[in-house]
């Protein structure tokens, strides 16, 4: 619901501030004081189009902004009671600037979001239920489908998919006896690679190694006489048979130092110290001979490295830059292959799933197709009646249900053919004939503001509880009534306001009277410039406009009879 709202230098506004109820909001004022600017300022800040005129005279701008409390219908990220902030500033060029929650936003975006959570229903474009698009899922919501709903929807995007399935094999069927070789050729190449991952780094460190094996060997070697040779292991010449290795020179440091120890126990550290140094070495030295052992001169292999190599080096300018990507490139070549040698059988399997698919999508449309009609049939009897009661005695309200023919649609009845989409095959549309002899015509092409208004009262009433839309605005809902009609549209009006937020402007004092915040519209001058104030009236200031709008008399007399509506 709008919880405030803010105006600046629109049109005859300089500055006015509202804090609304969540219930039912009245508006009066007399004639021509400036209600439906008001009411124009707030279609403004919901994305409506307007021109530059709007702006206050000597001005830059005028601007727009309304609080709202974030409900689950509004797709927009925010923490759990943070306000939603709606803004918009209109400049004397004509420039346009739109904000949620101060993120700058384009004109259609803040329409989007503003049809999510108002209604406004009078002489203005910013109404849900004139929108065709909504009246399906209105009917389908009131009439407690949803079941329905989601079998037909599940089983058209089943058929979506095998038919995408079919069209993939068609295609790949239609491609030439030439690709068909290729990917036999390539399957073939890639199969008898019998590519491994992560071959190709054991390969390279493999022939690292092989390159460099009588080095390896030479250094190796070097090693072992160092530390524990005898002089005569290496190639290298290093060393003599008269040389003590240096685990030697340290086996015999190691006596001596425990000897030493043994006198004086403060040496045991350092005892032990080079007694886990000789270890170490010794293992090392252990290690280092037979690492040496493994080392191969072997040409052949060598060979047999490099080939390897540069067959994957070959691939990877053919089937991708990994080996990875080699595998997968293997795998969708043999799918296709698959498909091209496998495609009639799989068509044929394909035609007879989506046969038996759109056989049961059928009975499924004829069958909410039918639902829907009962449903309609009582949904407009409902809303009739509820026109009656607003003064709209000879009406004629009907939902009509109409499935959607289509020369190329998948649905075959009786001979036409009818398009099948997520929601079924049928067109809902609410129509109506306000006088007796005129027909029935879209809810969009009524054109009285009253009639308008009170139509979507009507259908408000009935459809609230499906309706998520969290405010409800209606202007020159008064007109053309009077007497016991106004009660019935006062009460219809304060009913509607335990489900959702209404903002009223009307005339009416048996209207007024129902209001949870009743604000008095005015026009006053202020420094030889008239300007529109507003505001949120007191109990008493209520009883004084009621007697305003019921005569006009601030008489005792008259003042009585306020309070005695008020407190009726």
């Amino acid at each position: 619901m709008i919880e405030t709202i803010s105006i600046r230098n629109i049109a005859l506004i300089n500055e006015l501030e509202l804090e609304l109820s969540p219930g039912l909001n009245i508006f009066t004022g007399e004639t021509g004081a400036g209600k439906s600017v008001i009411l124009r300022s707030i279609g403004l800040v919901l994305g409506e189009r307007t021109s530059v005129d709007i702006v206050r005279e000597n001005t830059e701008y005028g601007s727009v902004e309304i609080c709202v409390t974030p409900t689950s219908s509004i797709p927009i990220d925010t923490d759990s009671g943070e306000e939603l902030l709606l803004s918009r500033q209109i400049s004397v060029n004509g420039r346009s600037r739109c904000r949620i929650n101060g993120e700058l936003v384009n004109l259609k975006k803040l329409e989007e979001l503003g049809s999510l959570l108002v209604d406004i229903h009078g002489q203005h474009e910013h109404q849900s239920l004139f929108k065709t698009e909504t009246h399906l899922k209105l009917l389908d919501d009131f009439g407690e489908l949803d079941t329905e709903c989601n079998n037909i929807k599940n089983t058209f995007h089943q058929l979506l998919d095998l038919q995408r399935e079919l069209d993939s094999i068609l295609h790949t069927l239609s491609s030439s006896e030439r690709e068909k070789e290729l990917l036999e050729f390539e399957v073939k190449e890639l199969k008898s690679a019998d590519l491994q991952i992560g071959e190709e780094e054991e390969l390279t460190s493999e022939m690292s190694v092989l390159n460099n094996a009588e080095q390896l060997y030479e250094s190796a070697n070097m090693v072992y006489d160092q530390l524990d040779g005898d002089g005569q292991s290496g190639l290298s010449g290093s060393g003599s048979v008269d040389s003590i290795s240096t685990l030697q020179n340290l086996r015999d440091s190691a006596k001596a130092l425990a000897k030493l120890a043994e006198i004086d126990s403060n040496l045991s550290e350092l005892s032990e110290r080079i007694d886990s140094t000789l270890y170490e070495l010794e293992d090392i030295s252990s290690q280092i001979r037979q690492y040496a052992d493994t080392i191969e001169f072997n040409p052949n292999r060598l060979a047999e490295v490099s080939d390897r190599l540069e067959l994957i080096s070959k691939f990877k300018r053919r089937y991708g830059n990994t080996i990875s990507d080699m595998l997968a490139y293997q795998s969708e070549a043999e799918k296709k292959l698959d498909d091209l040698e496998l495609g009639s059988d799989k068509i044929d399997i394909l035609n007879n799933k989506i046969r038996d698919l759109k056989q049961e999508a059928l009975q499924l449309c004829i069958t909410l197709s039918e639902k829907r009609k009962t449903v309609a049939e009582k949904l407009s009897r409902m809303v009739e009646k509820e026109l009656q009661e607003l003064g709209m005695d000879k009406v004629r309200f009907l939902t009509a249900v109409n499935p959607i023919q289509d020369d190329n649609g998948i649905l075959l009845i009786d001979g036409k053919r009818y398009g099948l989409r997520e929601h079924g095959m049928d067109h809902v549309e609410f129509l109506i004939a306000p006088n007796v002899g005129s027909e029935l015509r879209p809810l969009a092409k009524i054109a009285s503001g009253g009639e308008i208004s009170r139509v979507m009262l009507a259908l408000k009433t009935v459809l609230i509880q499906v309706d998520n839309i969290p405010t409800v605005l209606f202007d020159e809902i008064d007109s053309g009534i009077g007497g016991k009609i106004a009660d019935v549209v006062g009460e219809k009006l304060k009913e509607l306001s335990q489900t959702a937020q209404v903002i009223c402007i009307t005339h009416l004092p048996q209207i007024a009277r129902f209001a949870d915040q009743h604000f008095l519209v005015e026009k006053e001058v202020i420094n030889d410039n008239t300007v529109i104030s507003a505001k949120a009236l007191t109990e008493a200031e209520r009883v004084t406009e009621i007697s305003r709008m019921h005569g006009g008399s601030e008489s005792e007399v008259g003042l009585a009879h306020a309070r005695e509506l008020l407190n009726r």
